[in-house]
């Protein structure tokens, strides 16, 4: 399906199919979304895979897109995409991975090498396409933290255990890894702190109320990196909030008690495309 408007947004969905490093999403049209490697393996993606993606603005060049999974299909084993796991070698020059399904080394591109920063010895996942190692593309590097488990079908790695984080199913490249702290909402408390957690934020949360449960909210301010204040059934913290992140330079926005989707992009917007840390 081509990209339409839901209500403000535009929103592409499709299927979502694997390439040899990362992904794409047809979305009709001739219409193809590029997803990121590091989103295939966070999302725990398949071909087949029903996805949409909402255009979030611009890094540079590149649109950022927000992902998130609508089905799962369960469709690796179909996969065309080949898979090698094991230790970049170095000869003459050249880089190489040694595939047990082909019985030879394939030749690796010397430019991903250098800008993913490798070194001979360094355990990596290849992909490429079945039939066709010349292809082949370096798609991951792991650290001693992530290594792919032992037992793993060599097909089906990129899942959870390959970051060593819970898998979530919207990839925001904005709120990813980041903490929202969030001031009010006492009876929506876990609706805010689902949509913002299966983004793979960290959420805090702070009673509305004084004398409410939780730490001081000032010391909450301090380690998030961006502020919700619910309007809503709100006693008189909500100035001395604002004045705290004023004084520590965090970001705020507001939100009404049942506008947690608002808040997610009321949040992107505040911390902004140009402060996002780089990607794999």
């Amino acid at each position: 399906m081509a990209g339409r408007e839901d209500g403000d947004e535009i929103v592409y969905r499709g299927e979502f199919f694997r390439l040899p490093r990362g992904g794409v999403i047809k979305a009709g049209d001739g219409e193809e979304i590029f997803v990121p490697e590091i989103w295939v393996r966070r999302l725990g993606l398949e071909d087949g895979d029903l996805m949409s993606a909402v255009p979030l603005g611009k890094l540079g060049d590149s649109v950022l897109y927000e992902f998130a999974v609508e089905e799962r299909r369960g469709l690796g084993e179909a996969s065309e995409r080949v898979s090698v796991t094991g230790p970049l070698i170095s000869h003459g020059g050249e880089w190489m991975i040694y595939s047990e399904e082909e019985g030879e080394l394939i030749s690796l591109r010397p430019g991903e090498v250098r800008a993913m920063r490798l070194r001979q010895g360094d355990l990596v996942e290849v992909g490429y396409m079945k039939g066709d190692p010349s292809g082949a593309r370096i798609a991951w590097k792991y650290d001693e933290t992530d290594l792919p488990r032992p037992k793993d079908p060599v097909r089906r790695r990129g899942r959870e255990e390959d970051t060593g984080r819970p898998r979530i199913d919207v990839a925001d490249p904005v709120l990813a890894d980041r903490t929202v702290l969030v001031v009010g909402a006492d009876i929506y408390k876990e609706s805010f702190k689902k949509m913002f957690e299966r983004r793979g934020a960290r959420f805090l949360w702070e009673s509305g109320f004084r004398g409410g449960p939780g730490k001081t909210v000032e010391s909450k301010v301090r380690q998030a990196d961006v502020v919700v204040i619910v309007t809503e059934m709100m006693s008189h913290r909500m100035p001395a909030v604002e004045v705290m992140c004023s004084k520590y330079r965090r970001p705020y926005v507001y939100a009404p008690s049942k506008g947690a989707t608002g808040a997610v992009r009321q949040c992107q917007k505040a911390l902004g495309a140009g402060s996002l840390p780089g990607r794999q």
